[in-house]
């Protein structure tokens, strides 16, 4: 499905879609502040603990976000170690 975003000024030159594809998958999370994260990982892959956003938009730039919200599922299993 991918991640679409809705801006709050007709200014910004971006359509803000982000569509899965080509081996990628995007998705998206909403820091405390409202700042909003884009994620891309790779089809099927993990979105690493240390992992930098591929996009950042402060909370004043967006009103409107819809798509695959970055989940548990997106986390690299946990590793145990041996005993």
């Amino acid at each position: 499905m991918g991640v679409q975003v809705k801006f709050n000024s007709s200014t910004i030159e971006e359509d803000g879609r982000f569509e899965d594809g080509e081996g990628r998958e995007y998705r998206y999370s909403v820091g405390d502040n409202g700042a909003l994260f884009i994620w891309e990982k790779e089809a099927g892959g993990y979105i690493d603990k240390k992992a930098e956003p591929f996009v950042t938009y402060g909370p004043a730039a967006w009103f409107s976000v819809v798509g695959d919200a970055k989940s548990s599922q997106d986390s690299p299993p946990t590793r145990v170690r041996g005993l």
